[in-house]
């Protein structure tokens, strides 16, 4: 690939030339002079890093990884079948770009603009903090030495995580041997000057098992630095660490680990749970719940109406703040022939429906989960009322999360058993949702727990991009149709953008 790009970084204008992959991204917009030598232009780097870590907008290259895409591809691989026999969901590319259509019909391809998107903004972050990580000791003072060097090295292993969830196979999946079978390449050595970025070959992929050794190694070293600060803040913190670490090994199996991670969260964290579970979004700061949160504001978001992009310009139908291009059936709810239906009970506050609202139905005005789509003439086509406006707090990691962690891994761990303990876990999401409580003499044959807890999941994170791993991790849909996916498929992996591979050297 042959091209002139500026970039703006920093306050500095730098023009690259001759850039030879998507890897040289992550020059491109983070070489800017001699930016990473004393802490105060630390500090600026590692804002940046957020800024594209989060996907705050910067126009028609925003809305990527943590805040936008990272939820949005999952969705619909996870959720949109391509078939409108058995479609639970609509998703209008006539109104979003018709790279999401390949994820809609599970072919994605090469050249996919969304996955080189991802891509691009991944490496792009992924030296930055590279950079601050190779130059943290030109900083004196040692705690705040500590807490830079600890976010920077959290943002590589979060990063590292979401990226192998989407470009790799699941780590125990039928075929899969961590230590030999590839994932993507990555670098964690800095690149200082656009002539260091090296040639790549295929033979520079690194294994899912490397994937995941770097960003479990980076979260550890985070959590250690990190561990006197606490809460940190609105930034990425000790706790936040442990939380994705409890994530980490859940999907890898190790469910001891899973089950310590998430107890430091639940048990020594300051956090609690909200009220209801409503109350977890649409907050202008951080709620109770919230371990890692995107602090949004109207003028620096993931993407509105607006914009023409993002979480909430996609996912809400409100003539303030969305397009309403993904939409639900409601009848999907409690339906028991769709793939991966949440079976919400009817006192289940999460599959609420507001069907009193128009186009001048405000966002302060909805206090359900779901609300009628604005936008969509159909009987039973809701939006989600999880993504209302773009000022709002978007919760990544929340304590509810963690309780279920913590179900799962303890149930599975203990061959299957159900415990006091266990269903203590779940029936504290259960019951501030307004469903009852689940008792051992619910379960006499203890296998059957198992859907239990997999439907509470998916009712509780409906719309939050966690499907996916869940189904990878399971093995499988929860599916009750026929023609179900094979979760394990190379379809529901992303591919290397071919923009990247055209420049390797084989």
């Amino acid at each position: 690939m042959r091209k002139l790009l500026t970039y703006i970084v920093l306050g500095s204008v730098v023009t690259i030339s001759s850039c030879d992959s998507l890897l040289d991204a992550e020059a491109e917009n983070t070489i800017s002079g001699n930016i990473y030598t004393d802490a105060e232009n630390l500090q600026k780097a590692l804002n940046g890093a957020y800024y594209t870590f989060t996907g705050i907008s910067d126009g028609s290259e925003g809305g990527e990884l943590l805040g936008g895409d990272f939820i949005i591809i999952p969705e619909l691989l996870a959720r949109v079948s391509p078939t409108s026999s058995s479609q639970e969901y609509r998703w209008e590319t006539v109104l979003a770009p018709s790279s999401y259509r390949d994820f809609v019909n599970k072919d994605i391809l090469e050249a996919n603009g969304r996955v080189e998107a991802n891509w691009r903004k991944a490496f792009e972050t992924i030296n930055t903090v590279n950079n601050i990580i190779a130059n943290v000791s030109v900083i004196s003072d040692a705690n705040e030495r500590n807490r830079i060097q600890g976010e920077a090295l959290a943002i590589r292993g979060i990063l590292l995580y979401e990226m192998v969830l989407l470009w790799a196979p699941q780590y125990d999946a039928p075929g899969v041997n961590p230590a030999t079978t590839g994932a993507f390449p990555f670098l964690t050595d800095p690149i200082a000057d656009i002539q260091d970025v090296p040639k790549l070959s295929s033979s520079d992929i690194k294994s899912v098992g490397a994937v995941y050794d770097q960003a479990e190694a980076d979260l550890i070293l985070a959590s250690s630095l990190l561990e006197s600060f606490g809460a940190n803040g609105t930034n990425l913190s000790y706790y936040a660490c442990q939380a994705y670490l409890a994530k980490l090994s859940l999907q890898k199996g190790e469910f001891g680990d899973a089950i310590d991670y998430s107890s430091v969260v639940i048990e020594d964290g300051p956090y609690e749970l909200m009220d209801s579970p409503l109350d977890a979004f649409n907050n202008t700061s951080n709620c109770s719940e919230d371990i890692f949160a995107i602090q949004q504001t109207l003028a620096n978001n993931v993407g509105d109406r607006s914009s023409g992009f993002g979480l909430t310009a996609y996912f809400s139908s409100l003539t303030e703040s969305g397009l309403g291009v993904y939409r639900p059936f409601s009848i999907a709810f409690t339906s028991d022939s769709w793939y991966n239906s949440p079976m919400f009970e009817d006192a289940d506050i999460r599959g609420s429906v507001d069907s009193d609202v128009d186009e001048n139905t405000t966002n302060t005005q909805i206090n359900t989960a779901y609300y009628k789509s604005v936008v969509d003439e159909f009987d039973g086509i809701v939006s989600t009322a999880k993504y209302t406006s773009s000022s709002y707090v978007l919760p990544v990691l929340r304590l509810a999360e963690m309780y279920l962690i913590r179900a799962e891994a303890d149930y599975i761990d203990g061959g299957e058993v159900v415990t006091d303990l266990i269903l203590e876990d779940i029936n504290v999401i259960r019951t501030r949702a307004g469903i009852s409580p689940l008792t051992i003499a619910d379960f006499p044959d203890q296998s059957v727990f198992w859907d239990s807890l997999v439907v509470e999941r998916t009712r509780e994170f409906m719309h939050e991009g966690m499907l996916l791993e869940d189904l990878k991790r399971w093995g499988g849909y929860i599916g009750r149709a026929s023609n179900e996916y094979d979760a394990w498929s190379d379809e529901f992996i992303l591919p290397i953008p071919r923009s990247e591979t055209d420049t390797w050297t084989d």
